[in-house]
């Protein structure tokens, strides 16, 4: 037997199987598909937009400014329900019978023969209400002052939302600017450091001073950490009240949808209080609206009371067709006009309307309650955000040059240190009180913005332009402001009132 060429055969069919069951397995494998390259992933970019872009878009988009629109449409359908109650109901009516002859049965010949029976008329009736004693048109009037009142409601929630979105585009710009205040002073702190790290290793110093400047750097790092989470917080606030969805095809979860522009602005006024306090009470949109809710709950108690005393007259009309009674035919009719009056007068009622009168009683009540409350909250308001307006701009006067002196008080310290006549705590302490100088006044402005935010919104008056000028350096003499300052010397009532 020849045994290599057994082998052989053996051999070449072995490879033959598993070429082809590798074949096989490459054509049921799936095709791999390898992810698009970075460069093919879509762009995106923020929307740059300033303080008065952001609020516009909030006005287009914002989602409680949406529900407070619908919520005007639903009263507006409510006193159109209402007022029907004022005017006439065309009705058209009509019925049709019909009885098997094993039900009914008639006399023919002196004998019973069952028959079937068929019955219909048609007719239009006119109903029109006509006495109430007046309650119907208490309840229109009711319905029409709600109706106002969801507008004033809207004004309401405009004011809210333009305040919030003002509040945090002032937020997102102090964090920004904070940024830069203490990336500044990282910077500062490193050059230290590297300073103290050369005069080291040349023996002119101790390893003490590279240590302190070393923790000096450590310890301004949390500030500049916190600034930046602050900045990304507001943006995502903003983006909330905005209506806007951060991207999910972008690879930096944190790219944000709108980059506010523009730097924290600041032009002092002067505001008077007593006319601001008027001036709040007369235009407040939300006070308004407590004010009405009184007038329409005395408009459902003359309601109530009209019901609960006086007669209600219905009158009704119409014309109707009906199957000749006295005929079998199915087509002889009869025609004719007909009308009714129908009156009710509830004489007792189990003491209902008595329990209706204290619960209309308790909501007039507590409506004008509302508006007591309402108004002490509105004049604390003002009152709040007159006492943060001028410690804001206190805050800002005594800190404007105070920036400038720190400056140059670390400039000395630097070059006393240089020439050996100064210590590394003086370089310290000047780098702490110029970062802690800027941050004054950057706080100062925030503040002094958000308070006078704070007062438009409180007041429903505008103090001065949005944007005014940047606030001029400290070499230069401040210019005097040229507001309007008819807001706060003057009271002004909205149109309507």
């Amino acid at each position: 037997m020849n045994y290599p060429a057994t082998r052989t055969a053996v051999f070449l069919l072995a490879w033959a199987i598993a070429g082809s069951i590798a074949q096989e397995k490459k054509e049921e494998s799936p095709q791999v598909t390898l992810p698009p390259a970075q460069s093919s992933v879509p762009e995106f970019s923020s929307k740059k937009l300033d303080l008065a872009q952001c609020v516009a878009l909030a006005l287009e988009q914002n989602t409680e400014i949406q529900q407070a629109k619908e919520e005007v449409r639903r009263k507006e359908g409510i006193s159109v329900e209402v007022r029907s109650a004022l005017l006439p109901k065309v009705t058209a009516q009509g019925t049709f019978e019909y009885q098997n002859n094993s039900l009914t049965g008639i006399l023919v010949n002196n004998g019973v023969i069952s028959a079937d029976e068929l019955n219909w008329n048609a007719g239009v009736r006119i109903s029109q209400l006509l006495f109430d004693g007046g309650a119907a048109f208490s309840r229109t009037r009711a319905a029409r002052i709600a109706q106002g009142q969801s507008m004033l409601l809207l004004q309401d929630t405009i004011d809210r939302v333009m305040l919030d979105v003002r509040k945090t585009v002032y937020t997102v710009l102090l964090n920004r600017s904070l940024i830069d205040v203490q990336t500044e002073a990282v910077s500062l702190k490193q050059e230290q450091l590297a300073t103290q790290q050369k005069r080291f290793s040349a023996g002119t110093v101790t390893k003490f001073n590279v240590l302190t400047a070393d923790v000096e750097l450590v310890n301004t790092l949390p500030q500049l950490i916190k600034a930046r989470n602050s900045k990304r917080t507001a943006e995502v606030q903003l983006a909330r009240i905005l209506a806007l969805d951060y991207p999910v095809e972008v690879t930096e979860a944190w790219m944000p949808p709108v980059a506010v522009v523009g730097d924290l602005p600041y032009q002092p006024i002067k505001v008077d209080l007593s006319s601001s306090l008027v001036n709040a009470v007369h235009n407040r949109h939300d006070l308004r609206a407590n004010q009405q809710e009184i007038e329409v709950q005395k408009k459902l108690f003359d309601a109530a009371k009209e019901d609960a005393f006086i007669p209600k007259i219905v009158g009704s009309g119409g014309y109707d067709v009906i199957q000749d009674p006295t005929s079998s035919s199915l087509g002889s009719t009869r025609v004719g006009p007909g009308a009714n009056i129908n009156g009710t007068w509830t004489i007792f009622d189990g003491f209902a309307r008595t329990g209706r009168f204290e619960q209309l009683k308790a909501a007039i009540s507590k409506a004008q309650v509302s508006y007591e409350e309402k108004r002490r909250s509105v004049e604390s308001e003002v009152r709040d955000a007159v006492i943060k307006l001028e410690e804001a701009q206190e805050l800002v006067i005594s800190q404007k040059k105070n920036v400038e002196q720190a400056r140059e008080s670390l400039r000395l310290s630097e070059a006393r240190f240089n020439v050996g006549a100064g210590i590394q705590l003086d370089i310290i302490n000047a780098q702490s009180n110029l970062t802690q100088a800027r941050f004054n006044e950057l706080q100062g402005r925030y503040d002094y913005n958000v308070a006078l935010a704070l007062l438009e919104r409180a007041t429903c008056t505008p103090f001065g332009p949005k944007n005014p000028p940047p606030v001029p350096s400290a070499a230069s003499e401040m210019p005097k402001p040229k507001v309007n300052m008819q807001a706060s010397t003057a009271v002004g009532l909205q149109p309507g009132q």
